[in-house]
């Protein structure tokens, strides 16, 4: 997610950019930039150009907060007010460090051929594999359902009904990572939508009177943030976002998929479209519609210059025509 900041309105335009966006620079997924940059100590600056290059703005300062200190931020500050506009259900959300549990299945070795290999999307050949009771091939690597029928144990059920609630730092992060959501709430943009939504709850309770008044509040906020954080903000140009912060006048959320219905040229109908699976090894991506995101970085560059100013934000992307 990339925040823009106008000092002559005190603007903030918010533009989620999907984990699923396919990065040609990189050969890989918007979700694997930083990890792509880690090994060489640098996945905060490596995300920051090639996200700054698919909008076509600089991206100054960099922050990146793992889940973890997430949770604990929101803990620290006794929860966030969220209005969940749209309630839905998850039976598929992860439990954290049951990702490789066999839920009962056992290891077997076996020999696939090219087409037994397809068909379960892996590579042919001898290979360990997980078998049921049944004398199932336990597999949730060719149909992500799978999952709940023979690794029921590595998931839960979640749900969040509509209307005002108090989320600790623990529900808070099930509903921006949840990806499985009934109602419309599956898709990477509907969870694009709800982290911005989280991230407007932890700024108002940031800047309320219960947390600015309370000391042990701010020490232990700026603890946990220390051991959680990755960025290169200074300590003096935090200080100085936190005075700008209390000068927000409003918030613009974009995200990009196939919502823009103004600013783009003739005949095109969506910035982004999914592209056959078979174009990316088998991968659900997006693309942009050009190469080298220039229609993308129009329709960013019209709206920061006040040209776009009616966005309607929908939870689905075009395929290609």
């Amino acid at each position: 997610m990339i925040a823009s900041y106008n000092l002559k309105t005190n603007q903030v335009y918010l533009f989620s950019i999907p984990r699923d966006l396919w990065l040609p620079a990189l050969k890989s997924k918007a979700n694997a930039a930083y990890q792509i940059g880690f090994p060489e100590k640098n996945g905060l600056g490596l995300a920051k150009t090639v996200f700054g290059n698919v909008l076509g703005i600089p991206v100054h300062y960099g922050l990146r907060v793992d889940f973890r200190g997430f949770v604990k931020a929101i803990d620290v500050i006794d929860g966030i007010e969220v209005v969940v506009e749209k309630p839905f259900d998850d039976y598929l959300y992860p439990i954290q460090g049951s990702e490789s549990d066999s839920c009962g299945n056992t290891e077997k070795e076996m020999e696939f051929n090219e087409e037994e290999a397809r068909k379960l999307n892996i590579e042919p050949g001898k290979r360990v594999i997980l078998i049921t009771k049944e004398n199932q091939i336990a597999t949730d690597s060719a149909e992500e359902k799978k999952g709940m029928k023979y690794f029921s144990c590595r998931y839960e059920h979640i749900s969040f009904e509509k209307g005002s609630t108090k989320m600790s730092g623990a529900v808070a992060l099930a509903y921006v990572r949840s990806r499985h959501g009934t109602n419309g709430e599956g898709s990477d943009f509907a969870r694009s939508k709800r982290q911005q939504k989280i991230i407007e709850a932890v700024r108002n309770k940031l800047l309320s009177l219960e947390t600015l008044t309370n000391p042990q509040k701010i020490s232990d906020l700026l603890e946990t943030l220390g051991k959680s954080v990755d960025t290169d903000i200074s300590i003096k140009e935090a200080i100085d976002f936190y005075k700008l912060s209390k000068k927000i006048s409003s918030t613009a959320n974009f995200i990009l998929d196939d919502s823009a219905k103004s600013g783009l040229p003739d005949g095109r109908k969506s910035l982004l479209v999914h592209p056959p699976a078979s174009d990316y090894g088998g991968a659900y991506v997006l693309v942009s519609q050009d190469d080298d995101f220039s229609l993308v970085q129009e329709y960013v560059r019209k709206i920061l210059g006040g040209e776009i100013t009616e966005y309607d934000a929908t939870a689905s992307a075009r395929t290609r025509n």
